[in-house]
C-alpha cells in the first residue's frame, strides 16, 4: 500500500471503486465508501488528504457531502466525479469548494496527474501554516480540524458522529436528545458545537438534508411524491410541499418537471454497463 497520501473514494459503483483502488493503491493509502453515511463514518475515523467524490450517491447528493467536508475539513482536497457533465454541475462543484472536476468515464493517467498536483499544493499550504513568516504572519490563515488543538478536534469529530447518525435516520422521527447521545455529548453542548461547526441550528440542518435527499429521489427515481415524502421524514404531503417550496422556490412536482436536468428514472431499469461508463 502506498504512503504518498491518504485518499477516500466515495462512489456507489463497485466497478468504478475497484478500478480506482487498483490504479491508486500502489501510490496512496486508499479507503472507499459507497454512500454519504459510510463517508461520514470514514471521516470520523481517519483524516484524508484528498477525496474523490461522486456527484450522485444513493442517500444524499454529492454536493451535500461536499458541504460537510469543506465545513469540517477545509484543507482536504476534493475532486468531484460525475457522469452528468453539464456546466451547471461544474460551477456548483467549484463554488462548493471542490478543487477539481472530472467527467466519467475517467482517464486514470489524467486523474493520477491531477491528484499529484493537488496533493503537492496541499503540502505547500501545510508547511506554510507550520512555519509562518516571523515578521508578517498571515492572520487570514484559518484554523482547520487538522491544526486545531486535540480537544477541539475531538469535539468536532463528535459533531460529525451526530451528522452521521442524522443522515442515517432521515426517514424517521429524529430527536435532538438521541442525536446528541450518538455524538457522545450533552444536548446543550451538542447544540453549541453543532452551530459553531455548521453555521446552522440542528433543526435547520435536518430540514435541509431531508429536502436534499428528496431532490435526489425526485431526480433519480420514478417514484411518486406520495411515496417519497415519508422516506425523508415528513408526516404529511402538505407540510413537505410547503417546506420544499420555501427552500427551493417551487413545489416538488414543479422541480421534477423543470428543475431536475435529467428525466426521472427507475433504478430497476438502470443499466449496469451504463453506470460503469458514467451514464448515471
Amino acid at each position: 500500500m502506498g504512503t504518498a497520501g491518504s485518499l477516500l473514494i466515495i462512489d456507489d459503483d463497485p466497478g468504478i471503486q475497484e478500478a480506482l483502488v487498483t490504479a491508486l493503491s500502489p501510490t496512496y493509502q486508499v479507503h472507499t465508501a459507497a454512500s454519504a453515511s459510510a463517508a461520514l463514518e470514514a471521516l470520523c475515523a481517519h483524516p484524508f488528504d484528498l477525496i474523490l467524490l461522486d456527484y450522485r450517491l444513493p442517500d444524499l447528493p454529492g454536493t451535500s457531502v461536499l458541504q460537510v467536508i469543506k465545513r469540517f475539513f477545509p484543507d482536504t482536497m476534493v475532486i468531484l466525479m460525475t457522469g452528468v457533465g453539464t456546466e451547471e454541475v461544474a460551477i456548483e462543484a467549484l463554488r462548493g469548494g471542490a478543487r477539481d472536476y472530472l467527467r466519467k468515464p475517467i482517464d486514470l493517467r489524467d486523474l493520477q496527474a491531477r491528484i499529484a498536483r493537488l496533493l503537492a499544493l496541499r503540502r505547500v499550504g501545510t508547511e506554510r501554516r507550520k512555519h509562518p513568516p516571523v515578521q508578517n504572519p498571515d492572520p487570514a490563515v484559518p484554523w482547520t480540524v487538522q491544526t486545531l488543538p486535540p480537544e477541539s478536534a475531538d469535539r468536532t469529530r463528535s459533531v460529525l458522529r451526530g451528522l452521521r447518525y442524522m443522515d442515517a435516520h432521515l426517514d424517521s422521527t429524529l430527536r435532538l436528545e438521541a442525536v446528541a447521545r450518538a455524538a457522545g455529548m450533552s444536548k446543550y453542548h451538542f447544540c453549541r458545537r453543532f452551530r459553531a461547526c455548521t453555521g446552522l441550528s440542528f433543526r435547520e440542518y435536518l430540514t435541509r438534508q431531508r429536502i436534499a435527499r428528496a431532490k435526489e429521489l425526485l431526480k433519480t427515481t420514478g417514484r411518486s411524491i406520495t411515496d417519497i415524502f415519508p422516506d425523508v421524514g415528513f408526516k404529511d404531503m402538505t407540510h413537505f410541499g410547503r417546506v420544499f417550496k420555501k427552500l427551493e422556490g417551487q413545489l416538488p412536482s414543479e422541480f421534477r418537471r423543470h428543475g431536475c436536468g435529467d428525466p426521472p428514472r427507475d433504478p430497476a431499469h438502470s443499466s449496469k454497463n451504463g453506470r460503469l461508463n458514467g451514464e448515471r
